[in-house]
């Protein structure tokens, strides 16, 4: 092989890794890496279940948490009565927010589930979630909670 040739190869790799890496999350139902973990409120409350969490690494997170995995998100609430969000579809809208939408599960899990589509936008390590409001005798008609991660 010359030289001309190894230069050709290593460049079209070096390609294929890049564009691999700016492209967005695919469409098939998994959340962005970077979105997977841990999550409380970003207030004081948030902090001191995060930090409880870390020191006695329980089975279970505190009510108030939010987990989110490959392909679903739990809100955990008392009792056991985690609300279930099964991912069906993400969609990059721009760097660091996406569009999901999810079947949604709640306590006591006997009704049919409902799709509901929801905004993320991850700023470092905070992770606002928007949905909209059905009630229209507010005037703003977007909910955003902000989430700091907890752990690593």
């Amino acid at each position: 092989m010359n030289i001309k040739t190894t230069l050709t190869i290593s460049l079209l790799s070096l390609c294929a890794v890049t564009v691999q890496a700016a492209a967005p999350a695919p469409a098939t139902g998994l959340t962005p890496v970077d979105m997977r973990g841990l999550w409380f409120l970003k207030n004081e409350q948030g902090a001191a279940k995060c930090a409880a969490y870390l020191g006695r690494k329980p089975v279970e997170p505190d009510p108030g948490a939010l987990v989110i995995s490959e392909r679903q998100l739990q809100l955990w609430a008392e009792n056991t009565q985690t609300t279930m969000f099964f991912v069906t579809d993400i969609q990059a809208r721009r760097a660091n927010t996406w569009r999901l939408q999810a079947l949604v599960d709640v306590p006591p899990y006997e009704k049919a589930k409902v799709l509901e589509t929801y905004v993320f936008e991850l700023r470092q390590d905070e992770l606002l979630w928007s949905k909209r409001r059905n009630d229209d005798q507010l005037p703003e008609q977007v909910d955003t909670e902000v989430f700091a991660r907890c752990g690593y």
